[in-house]
């Protein structure tokens, strides 16, 4: 299997090019002994650190290559108060009780990532208008109406519409329906992870960038953390390397399956061609199995995540399938002028749950965000800190659930684009039974 820490591409320069300087990097001093040690510089890392630093704990971050750097400076965007799986799914699969707990923590998140951005007065394209969330063909109708239900009971800002208000609300009349969630909202993730690191920054954390962890092990009742010729010890480590897990742990490793997501972006559109699409700025996604996310940048750029390889090294963008695609939603459009594409990896998860886990007496993980990372990734950092300041698994979010390696994941590619396949087709026969054409 691909190694995703192998890649070189950088992060995408639509959102690069708008965001400003990491905070101050510092060599790491070799012997430096911290409360907390976290590895990764991504979402999760991130919001760990920021909360352990305001809570008053002496923390460091060790990141291989930059802040933002793998999944988290290349996701799509949106900020979801939803899993993949739905709340009945969810509490089937932890119980009412600790269930009940993720599904409303998780209907949470964005009010959490916003109210950070608020409160650290983070540039980073937030819009919070909503999310559209279309039905890709009636069996989706009928989930979207399930789940409008099950929140406008609960007196959640969601509602469903049909026929022409569906295509008022999203500038298409490719969908049927679609249910649309004022809770959550989009906004320029790279920018967003580096106002999270400038903010554990000013709290007191430490960042020490191009440092990758080689080695950890543990020597008394603490943990010793190699870096080259260097090394720090902690009283505590979080593992916050979500898809780019390497060598490090291979269990923990072979616990998730790594996958590429791709994104895509246009030239800016015209002025009048823009305010005929998603004209109340929502970022729109629909019920097939595959990625499928629409919306538009503040300069007008259209941007769209679509299906590409799933593993491999990065090749040369496709621009086919996401053209076809978005030619399809928006035939005001005409011929898109495409200007960039790049890809970064997701980490999956067999039943699509993220995992919390604590590996050993002080060493802490959580990944596995299966495509809502922002959100949930945001939560997650929150509860491996207070893990850290010695909370129990009921001050979590997320529950805490033992390390389960996948006997298989050498096979994983081969499995996995077999299925991905089937997804295809299965979302393709769904549009021409009744009577729309393939995307």
């Amino acid at each position: 299997m691909h190694d995703p820490s192998s890649d070189q591409a950088p992060p995408p320069g639509v959102y690069t090019g708008a965001v400003p300087s990491a905070p101050l990097a510092v060599p790491l001093q070799d012997g430096r002994h911290v409360a907390a040690a976290v590895i990764g510089g991504g979402f999760t890392g991130m919001s760990t650190a920021l909360h352990l630093a305001e809570a008053g704990v002496e923390v460091a971050v060790l990141e291989a290559k930059d802040v933002g750097w793998g999944a988290s400076g290349r996701a799509f965007g949106q900020v979801v108060p939803y899993l993949k799986r739905d709340h009945t799914t969810i509490l089937r699969h932890y119980g009412a009780e600790h269930g009940q707990r993720v599904v409303d923590g998780v209907a949470d998140g964005p009010s959490l990532v916003f109210d950070l951005i608020e409160h650290h007065r983070i540039e980073c394209w937030p819009v919070r208008t909503g999310l559209i969330f279309a039905a890709h063909a009636p069996s989706g109708t009928h989930e979207l109406a399930e789940r409008t239900a099950y929140w406008q009971q609960r007196g959640a800002p969601v509602e469903l519409l049909e026929g022409e208000a569906c295509a008022a609300l999203t500038g298409s009349h490719r969908y049927p329906a679609a249910s649309l969630d004022r809770r959550g909202g989009h906004l320029n993730p790279f920018a967003y992870v580096r106002g999270l690191a400038r903010a554990a920054a000013a709290a007191g954390a430490t960042v020490h960038t191009a440092t990758p962890v080689h080695g950890l092990r543990r020597e008394g009742t603490r943990w010793v953390l190699q870096s080259g010729d260097r090394r720090l010890t902690a009283d505590s480590v979080v593992i916050a390397t979500n898809a780019y897990t390497g060598g490090l742990l291979p269990r923990l490793r072979a616990s998730i399956i790594p996958m590429r997501g791709h994104g895509f972006v246009t030239e800016p559109l015209s002025d009048n061609v823009r305010h005929t699409i998603l004209p109340h700025r929502q970022a729109l996604t629909d019920t097939r199995h595959l990625f499928s996310a629409v919306r538009l940048l503040p300069d007008g750029r259209l941007h769209a995540s679509t299906y590409g390889p799933a593993f491999g090294p990065e090749d040369a963008p496709d621009w086919r399938f996401v053209d076809d695609r978005v030619r399809r939603l928006f035939p005001q459009l005409g011929a898109p002028r495409w200007s960039e594409a790049w890809s970064g990896w997701v980490a999956m998860t067999t039943d699509h749950f993220p995992r919390l886990h604590e590996l050993a007496p002080g060493l802490f993980a959580g990944l596995g965000y299966n495509g809502r990372g922002i959100a949930a990734a945001t939560i997650m950092g929150r509860d491996l800190a207070a893990l850290v300041r010695g909370a129990g698994d009921a001050a979590t979010v997320f529950p805490l659930v033992p390390l389960r390696p996948q006997p298989w994941h050498r096979a994983t590619p081969a499995m996995v684009r077999a299925l991905v396949q089937a997804y295809r087709v299965q979302d393709s026969y769904r549009e021409l039974r009744y009577g729309r054409s393939r995307w």
